[in-house]
């Protein structure tokens, strides 16, 4: 891995006009050179029948986010060097992020043909299987190919991102410490096990990597974007460490100005500053210069939510939405604005077969088309089944939804807890202490701060309705302990729930402090609302 690998982004256009931002890795520094593009074409037009230039050529129309330009002369590249495997590779990806999924596939099975190495073998079916959307099968093919071929970083890459993706931080971990173990400086494995290391509470190790990511690829824009955003939720962003955390999205700003993640990261710095105003404002300007980013809704109407805003962001998630139905943030982010803004009844669906259970059909089927877009997703199930208990009131259906989170990641606590919590709205809190505390077995050793503080006051809460109060005096304690040491990551958030334990407990001083705590540290909406709330009774 070289020290100057870095991660561009590219911004995309597709023929509908919809705006795409993706993440490339590349060698050296990236560069968005017009001269460089003119260059190259000239030599290639002068001679066709060469294939080095022209996929330099294609490279950087790749960097440059020409994808569709860049898609026909990696093809002409193929024909003129067949044996190319990694130029299919290339190709396949970014036929991949194209959304043409079966082109890819064709792409790789072409290269396997071309493949002796069983390793590679391996990792080609495991592209394949990404692209037809079936992650745990991906997931076994990198597993193949890192065991035969453990000293190829590759293959723990692989293996970490599609555990990512198929929401499974701590396999993704283990991929990405493999890798760490080949080359403690492995830029991607530094930066990617990030968010890994949070959900397992390894807070100031998370942090160290991203700073050594950075050091080794200072134009890593992934990398500028989530130390900032690491930054952000510490609550550096006054005096010294403010400024350097604008530096940091400055660099990031500089290197992908049409970049809506960047910008996010800005907007939530101003937030985290209390500047409110500021912080929608940047994100109100990127979707009015970039109409078509359905990133750049998403990015709005979660902003616009935390301020309270709540019409706003219900219309500014729909932009998003209906500009782009690949995404399941967007849809997750449906079931928590829309009802937010009292328009639940959009999210009413037809559900003609769920879980294995029938069901009438009704209209607006956003999570019907939520749940068959993303089948393998744990989360979407969650946040259906929350839905449709808390705002719909179909317990039997919503029950059936959310069950099916911990079934498929059932070594995942908070697969576990997001279930359990559902049962728990659904007035079934037998059922949802069994479940927290299924959850509660998985979770790491050490940390898992994000996940745990917020199950310990569920729990505490279920045992507190089924009568039992020493379980629930027991819980709300273990949530306040813990959530001191969340205080390292955010603030805010830990001051939220410790508040929450501790009025529970009966600790009325205690928790109006840990609420106002909270509140100085730019607590969002909605939990900003109900600590407002409650403090009006203490």
């Amino acid at each position: 891995m070289s020290a100057n690998t870095a991660t561009c982004v590219v911004q995309l256009a597709e023929p509908s006009g919809v705006e795409i931002n993706a993440h490339l890795l590349l060698e050296g520094k990236p560069t968005r050179q017009d001269q460089k593009l003119k260059t190259l074409s000239g030599y290639v037009g002068r001679y066709p029948s060469g294939w080095k230039k022209r996929l330099e050529l294609a490279n950087l129309l790749c960097e440059t986010g020409r994808w569709l330009e860049a898609v026909s002369e990696y093809r002409q590249v193929i024909q003129r060097q067949p044996q190319l495997v990694e130029v299919r590779l290339q190709l396949g990806k970014i036929l991949h992020l194209l959304g043409r999924g079966a082109e890819a596939i064709e792409v790789y099975q072409s290269a396997s043909c071309l493949c002796g190495n069983a390793a590679t073998g391996h990792h080609l079916s495991g592209l394949i299987e990404v692209c037809r959307g079936c992650p745990q099968q991906a997931a076994a093919m990198f597993e193949s190919a890192a065991s035969l071929e453990p000293d190829n970083p590759a293959h723990w890459h692989a293996l970490g991102q599609v555990c990512l993706e198929a929401e499974c931080p701590p396999a993704a971990l283990r991929a990405f410490e493999a890798a760490l173990s080949l080359n403690p400086d492995d830029v991607v494995a530094l930066s990617q096990s990030y968010e890994p290391l949070l959900a397992a509470g390894s807070f100031r190790e998370a942090r160290l990597r991203l700073e050594r990511a950075l050091e080794l690829a200072p134009s890593d824009c992934r990398t500028l974007e989530r130390l900032a955003t690491h930054r952000c939720h510490q609550g550096l962003v006054a005096g010294e460490g403010g400024k350097q955390t604008k530096q940091l999205i400055r660099a990031a700003l500089q290197l992908a100005p049409d970049s809506a993640s960047a910008h996010q990261v800005l907007s939530l710095y101003y937030l985290c500053r209390g500047e409110w105003e500021k912080g929608v404002a940047v994100l109100l300007k990127f979707t009015e210069e970039h109409p078509n980013s359905a990133a750049g809704w998403y990015y709005c109407a979660r902003c616009l939510s935390h301020t309270g805003s709540n019409q706003a962001a219900a219309q500014g998630i729909l932009k998003a939405c209906a500009l782009y139905k690949y995404d399941g943030e967007i849809y997750r982010a449906l079931c928590e604005l829309l009802p937010a803004a009292g328009r639940v009844g959009e999210l009413q669906s037809r559900f003609s077969q769920v879980a294995g259970v029938t069901h009438h059909s009704t209209r607006a089927p956003l999570l019907d088309e939520m749940l068959a877009q993303f089948p393998k997703r744990w989360s979407v199930w969650a946040s259906a089944g929350r839905v449709l208990v808390e705002n719909l009131g179909d317990i039997e259906r919503g029950c059936a939804v959310s069950a099916q989170a911990p079934q498929l990641q059932p070594q995942l606590a908070d697969a576990w807890f997001r279930h359990g919590r559902v049962l728990a709205l659904a007035g079934r809190h037998r059922q949802a202490v069994e479940t927290l505390e299924s959850g509660w077995a998985h979770l790491p050793v050490a940390g898992g701060y994000l996940q745990s503080v917020p199950a310990a006051v569920w729990l505490g809460d279920s045992y507190r309705d089924l009568g039992e109060r020493a379980q629930s005096r027991y819980w709300w304690g273990e949530a306040c302990s813990r959530a001191e040491g969340l205080v390292e990551f955010n603030p805010a958030t830990a001051y939220y729930w410790q508040g929450r334990a501790l009025s529970a407990l009966g600790n009325a001083a205690g928790a109006a402090g840990a609420y106002r705590s909270a509140l100085s540290g730019q607590l969002l909406y909605p939990a900003r609302g109900e600590v407002k709330e409650a403090l009006k009774d203490f």
